[in-house]
């Protein structure tokens, strides 16, 4: 039998694809933990353990999609995160400007932007998995 090789590799990519994509939704898990699960808990309903400390309430993340007629906005959620665009009709931004700090931790000027857009995009995508 003879061994083929081409379908060895295409097997392989796509496991290290797989391997990861399960890496980066832990990495959004991991970084929801670490930047947003003290406010808002670590189901996203807003309990988190200094939320009873705000000012302001804070939200209710499994709701996003239902209050957003069935579509998850992860536009708008990544805009929220990041921080440092004003989103029409929020106001004063209530949270961490989280994309501040995403830049300042990026390792190459060059890549700044684009790092800190993947790191709010990898936490937006764990967000939209705590949805009712």
């Amino acid at each position: 039998m003879k061994f083929n090789f081409s379908l060895l590799a295409i097997a392989l990519g796509l496991l290290s694809q797989s391997v990861a994509l399960g890496a980066a939704a832990d990495s959004g898990k991991d970084m929801y933990v670490q930047y947003c699960s003290s406010c808002h808990g670590r189901d996203g309903r807003g309990d988190g353990t200094v939320s009873r400390f705000l000012k302001v309430k804070v939200p209710d993340l499994t709701i996003l999609r239902k209050a957003n007629k069935g579509v998850f906005p992860t536009d708008l959620i990544i805009l929220a995160i990041d921080g440092r665009r004003t989103i029409r009709g929020h106001g004063d931004p209530k949270m961490p400007v989280w994309g501040e700090i995403f830049s300042r931790e990026a390792k190459d000027p060059k890549t700044t932007e684009v790092v800190t857009l993947q790191r709010e995009k990898l936490i937006a995508d764990y967000v939209a998995t705590l949805q009712r």
